[in-house]
């Protein structure tokens, strides 16, 4: 007999217990407010640098060793550029950069660091992966720093 009332306790005091949780989950949803993406993101840029749309040819070599890799830039700024590679950088790969600027007959050379890598769908004729890596320019080289800001100015006058 105690064993039945034992167990019609704990099953009321079980669902009592459930129904207390879920109300308590519905009064903290009312009470925690939710952000709007709109008041989030006013559509300004908020990156430190202006971000430039560029399909430029670039040459890398990971951490300065003698083989040159070729890549593109997909979009490009004073503080760092996004490659479309085809390997995948782990974040702190630090990589040496020759960037071929328009008009300009020496590639800019660049010393940066990977920052981001993400894998991505597309894939070329043989099944080779691709991969974007984000950059962050370490320094850039004189003459090379002169004419990489010249390029970017004359970018952000054009609009």
């Amino acid at each position: 007999m105690f064993l039945i009332f034992g167990t019609v306790f704990l099953i009321l005091l079980s669902i009592t217990l459930l129904m207390l949780w879920a109300h308590e989950r519905i009064a903290i949803k009312r009470v925690i407010p939710h952000a709007k993406i709109k008041e989030y993101w006013d559509e300004d840029e908020r990156r430190s640098h202006i971000r430039f749309n560029k399909d430029l040819e670039v040459e890398y070599s990971v951490e300065k060793k003698p083989h040159l890799k070729k890549s593109r830039t997909l979009n490009l700024s004073k503080g760092g550029a996004k490659l479309l590679i085809d390997e995948k950088l782990p974040k702190g790969t630090l990589l040496y950069l020759r960037l071929s600027l328009p008009e300009k007959r020496q590639p800019i050379e660049i010393d940066s660091e990977v920052i981001w890598t993400n894998d991505i769908d597309e894939k070329d004729l043989s099944g080779k992966r691709f991969f974007h890596s984000g950059l962050k320019f370490i320094a850039i080289k004189e003459p090379s720093e002169t004419y990489f800001l010249q390029y970017i100015t004359h970018l952000e006058s054009e609009g």
